[in-house]
């Protein structure tokens, strides 16, 4: 399962049409501003430092749904009672799959968020797939996503439930994006919840990426 057949043409082709332009600002050859990259047409902003793109192909969404309705979500304990979600930790649980999302990561959320705002968060606090439904949690909790610097969310079966999408404080509700489509946002500064699920299952892929900077400042610091 490679990123290319997974991802959306026309987002890879932007990527790759794009890397030039972000290897050169980055080794930084003469270069002290980054011109305009073709990933700029697919991005788009939707409240200050909240992106969506265009990323995962509907057909691999609606096969990750698939096989994940035969595995057991758990809810993590050491997260505040009103934040426990659902999720399939992929690291732990399916090792196969994140080394996948290992692979997207490097080679094409990296240059979306390094378009964005020119930090390289390449580093992964942890990839999960989230399930929030009636039975288990109708609604979030504030909060922000300490565990990392950069959030990635994206909706795996939008138009298979009723209800959901993300509020964030100071900027209001964004509603479900849809399926495959990624929505950015920097992890720490923005406080959200997901919003309740009214009928059926919400299916999200969710990445936690760390600035490559910062963690390094933070392991020659001694920190965790």
């Amino acid at each position: 399962m490679q990123s290319h057949w997974s991802i959306m043409h026309s987002t890879h082709q932007a990527v790759e049409e794009s890397l030039p332009i972000l290897s050169k600002f980055s080794s930084g050859d003469g270069v002290d501003r980054m011109q305009e990259t073709p990933l700029k047409k697919h991005i788009t902003k939707i409240h200050p430092d909240i992106y969506k793109v265009p990323l995962f192909r509907r057909k691999f969404c609606k096969m990750l749904v698939d096989e994940i309705k035969t595995m057991k979500f758990q809810a993590n304990e050491d997260e505040d009672e009103l934040r426990q979600i659902p999720e399939i930790v992929l690291r732990d649980q399916v090792p196969e799959l994140y080394r996948n999302m290992w692979f997207v990561v490097q080679t094409v959320l990296n240059p979306i968020i390094y378009s964005i705002w020119q930090r390289n968060c390449s580093n992964i606090g942890s990839v999960q797939i989230a399930n929030y439904n009636l039975k288990d949690k109708q609604q979030g909790a504030w909060h922000h996503d300490e565990s990392a610097d950069i959030s990635v969310v994206i909706p795996l079966n939008t138009g298979k439930y009723k209800g959901g999408g993300t509020e964030f404080h100071n900027y209001g509700e964004v509603k479900p994006l849809p399926t495959g489509h990624a929505l950015i946002f920097p992890s720490f500064t923005h406080m959200h919840k997901g919003l309740p699920v009214e009928m059926g299952d919400r299916y999200l892929l969710v990445f936690w990426l760390y600035d490559r900077k910062r963690m390094e400042w933070l392991l020659a610091n001694g920190s965790p």
